[in-house]
């Protein structure tokens, strides 16, 4: 893995880039990631309070560029000290990957030093990946009985999947899942962490929570039931 990596440390940043995507425009966006985001040409697909997210094209490739923003100013401090969520995304994506479950290509991520320690803004790069949403699947699929199981199976299977690894995602939902060519892909490694056995049931549960109540806000009510039930097994 290492000799797949390019990667840069300095006082003032850390890089780590898939040297498969590495080129002078890659290392123009590792040297200043918002002047691409901010850029005119770039898609936003989300901006708010939590991140901004951008869509781009790249040596012919779509990317995805993700700026983890700032709730406050408490917890700007606060992150100064712990790795970064663009970090996390990294090693999440590389985990999840040789695990065999389907994520995004990881591409990059640039970390901010403030003094050389402590960590300021960051960005994570991810390849896009082409798809329908969650919600967007089980729309367009209400008549489909097959469809509908399978893509409800789908969502199951990943959900042991996760907890098999022992990790909690943290926000599993309908718009962090895309629905390609009859596989499912996982989105979103912010809140991703280890599944601590000591912790409360509710805690460790904290995945299925979570997709019961999206299911109930974002899927059909025709179909919520049948989503519902299947999720029960969880409950004991």
């Amino acid at each position: 893995m290492i000799d797949e990596v390019y990667s840069k440390k300095t006082f003032s940043d850390r890089v780590m880039c898939n040297k498969q995507f590495l080129s002078d425009d890659m290392l123009r966006l590792l040297d200043n990631p918002d002047a691409f985001l901010d850029n005119s040409r770039t898609e936003i697909i989300q901006d708010n309070f939590k991140s901004k997210v951008g869509i781009i094209v790249l040596d012919g490739k779509k990317l995805v560029i993700k700026r983890h923003n700032y709730k406050s100013q408490w917890q700007k401090f606060r992150r100064y000290f712990r790795p970064t969520r663009s970090r996390r995304n990294w090693y999440y994506s590389n985990f999840l990957i040789s695990r065999g479950v389907f994520v995004p290509t990881p591409v990059a991520f640039v970390e901010q030093r403030i003094a050389g320690v402590l960590r300021g803004m960051a960005h994570f790069v991810y390849e896009y990946v082409e798809g329908i949403t969650g919600e967007a699947y089980f729309k367009h699929n209400m008549e489909s009985f097959e469809k509908i199981e399978q893509g409800m199976d789908m969502v199951i299977s990943l959900v042991d999947r996760i907890r098999e690894l022992g990790i909690i995602h943290g926000d599993i939902r309908m718009s962090n899942l895309i629905f390609k060519e009859n596989r499912i892909c996982l989105l979103d490694f912010d809140d991703m962490r280890p599944s601590q056995w000591y912790k409360l049931p509710r805690v460790r549960n904290r995945d299925v929570r979570g997709l019961k109540k999206d299911i109930f806000y974002n899927i059909p009510p025709a179909l919520q039931k049948r989503f519902l039930d299947k999720l029960d097994k969880y409950d004991g």
